[in-house]
């Protein structure tokens, strides 16, 4: 008779196995585990593992690494794993490797239909500074301004900005797709643009609130001022904050989302506002309504450090998020394949062909690249 204790040691020896030989696996070992929800949660425990580990390979402080992915599965019921995950966790902490977890978590039937879900642009693939005005804009060059302002191809910084009498001069930087930036304000604040994204700020505050404005995505490390507010304004809704860490997306035709990481943000629509907390995310939609709900922020902040990283996220989004950063035209065949939810853990320095090879391994997707567009179809 079998007991409890050597069928607990065979589920564990299993998946040790599989995090072991986790850059061999396919989706259709992530389906066996999908099988019930005790198998669900291991699957959601190696991806949460293979993201501690890519970090850890990429020279980053193992034992730190460690103690945050243990926290983040130890908020889970069960964590009888967590002994024999810290060991493999060890074991294969230097080994460098280029990782892609892709597998389906759901599916819904969907009317069959072609959908262009994504469409490249010919905007000019370097980062542009200048003034309101978009006729204004030129490519950033590397200079140190009189007034101390110092900006090169990887960071513009005015927090060494002479301030004068005068009122102070409105700056835009973009970045284009396939790109990011550093921006660091005149009082400190840190803003990481992402990619094919627009920050409108002035170089340096006056008045009683430090405001800017977003179109696309940045995360923003706030300089603490009780006594001035930081403002940022993205397409009707206002998210303001003393001194903080968040993360906003706000493109265009899409849902905005404001997630916070640490303090305490309170976001403004429509005359409603909603103070969050760390670890929530307000969401603001085309009906202009806010919800809130309690997120994992890995995923919404996971570019700043270079990597792709979506959790239970529909297929559409996912190629959308590719679209952009690689610029291509990105059309799904059968409307049935949008709502295949996905976990999908890559770096952003991966080719696009490395994305186009991994798609490829999985039995419900035929992937090819024609071009400068990405064709995405149920394979035969």
């Amino acid at each position: 008779m079998i007991s409890k204790e050597d069928t607990k040691d065979n589920k564990e020896n299993k998946l040790l196995e599989m995090i072991e030989q986790s850059e061999n696996l396919e989706s259709s070992d992530f389906q066996a585990l999908l099988s019930d929800e005790e198998s669900a949660e291991e699957a959601r425990m190696i991806l949460e593992y293979r993201l501690a580990k890519f970090k850890a390979s990429r020279h980053y402080d193992a034992e730190k690494e460690w103690d945050k992915f243990s926290q983040k599965i130890q908020t889970q019921e069960d964590t009888d794993y967590l002994p024999f995950l810290r060991k493999a966790f060890y074991a294969v902490a230097s080994i460098a490797a280029i990782m892609i977890i892709v597998f389906v978590f759901v599916k819904f039937p969907v009317q069959e239909n072609n959908m262009l879900a994504f469409e490249s642009n010919e905007a000019p693939r370097e980062i542009m500074i200048g003034g309101e005005e978009e006729q204004d804009m030129e490519p950033i060059q590397n200079v140190i301004t009189e007034r101390g302002i110092i900006v090169n191809s990887s960071k513009a910084d005015f927090s060494k900005v002479q301030i004068t009498q005068t009122d102070p001069e409105t700056k835009t930087i973009t970045t284009p797709r396939g790109k990011d930036y550093e921006v660091v304000l005149s009082d400190g604040t840190v803003v990481l643009l992402n990619a094919d994204s627009k920050l409108t700020f002035p170089t340096h505050f006056t008045g009683e609130n430090r405001t800017v404005k977003l179109v696309g995505e940045a995360y923003f490390k706030v300089s603490k001022d009780k006594h001035c507010p930081f403002i940022v304004q993205a397409e009707g809704l206002s998210t303001k904050v003393l001194g903080t860490e968040f993360n906003l997306k706000a493109y265009p035709h899409t849902d905005i989302n404001v997630t916070l990481i640490k303090g305490s943000v309170a976001v403004n629509a429509e005359g409603k506002e909603i103070m969050l907390k760390p670890g929530q995310n307000a969401a603001y939609n085309e009906e202009k309504e806010i919800s809130v709900t309690t997120v994992d922020t890995e995923c919404y902040t996971q570019w700043k450090d270079g990597y792709f990283y979506f959790d239970n996220v529909p297929l559409i989004d996912v190629v959308r998020e590719l679209g952009r950063w690689y610029n291509v035209n990105v059309e799904i065949r059968h409307n049935s394949l949008m709502s295949y939810r996905l976990h999908f853990i890559a770096s952003r320095k991966s080719s696009i062909k490395e994305f186009v090879d991994n798609l490829n391994e999985f039995n419900y997707l035929h992937v090819t690249h024609v071009g400068n567009k990405l064709i995405i179809d149920k394979k035969k």
